[in-house]
């Protein structure tokens, strides 16, 4: 996939209008998903939104980019320019004896996970049926520093939560990849935010 990644300028330093929290990284299983139903042990029918970036795109829903090259995923994760635009479902299923979270591509489901592809354009990136599977995507909640939890549940990988977002000049998507380190930096042109899970019209 040739994009606006493999041409970015230099990095700067990393900022953004994300607020004050400390995540709380909750177990790994379809129940810690918004809409869980027992019976089925499925969580869902959700989608993945744009959160606390501080722009306009904040709500915004999240829907599959699809990748010429077959060998590493069928799509990356990218979050819409547009409110109020059709966009797949996500629902937390099991895939064998792992629980994850899976898109509905092409009439099935299709599992995510983050791009196990560190020091290349697809680091941090969400894939779609990646061929070689990443890091599992795992449900966080945010609290501020009075306690209180900040709405909703959160996409991340081992309590990091913070997404760096980018429009991607091919696609016309905002791509989001998972800082995975304290002092990681942003690219130009990108700005952090949070990806949850729900619906933008509820509060959790």
């Amino acid at each position: 996939m040739v994009s606006l990644l493999l041409t970015l300028a230099a990095a700067v330093t990393a900022v953004g209008a994300i607020p004050d929290i400390e995540v709380v990284p909750k177990g790994n299983s379809c129940s810690n998903w918004p809409f869980y139903r027992q019976m089925s042990s499925v969580a869902g029918p959700f989608t993945l939104f744009a959160d606390s970036t501080g722009t306009e795109i904040d709500g915004n829903k999240a829907l599959s980019v699809n990748i010429a090259d077959a060998t590493v995923a069928s799509g990356w994760v990218g979050i819409s320019t547009q409110k109020d635009v059709a966009v797949p479902q996500v629902q937390c299923q099991a895939f064998g004896s792992a629980e994850m979270l899976a898109m509905n591509t092409g009439g099935a489901y299709q599992p995510l996970s983050i791009s196990k592809y560190f020091y290349h354009e697809y680091d941090g990136l969400m894939f779609v049926k990646t061929v070689t599977v990443g890091a599992e995507i795992q449900p966080h909640w945010h609290y501020y520093p009075n306690g209180t939890r900040q709405d909703g549940t959160f996409l991340g990988w081992n309590n990091y939560t913070t997404w760096a977002y980018l429009l991607d000049s091919q696609s016309g998507k905002y791509r989001v990849r998972l800082l995975m380190d304290q002092a990681q930096k942003l690219y130009d042109g990108e700005f952090t935010g949070f990806v949850r899970a729900g619906d933008p019209s509820l509060p959790n």
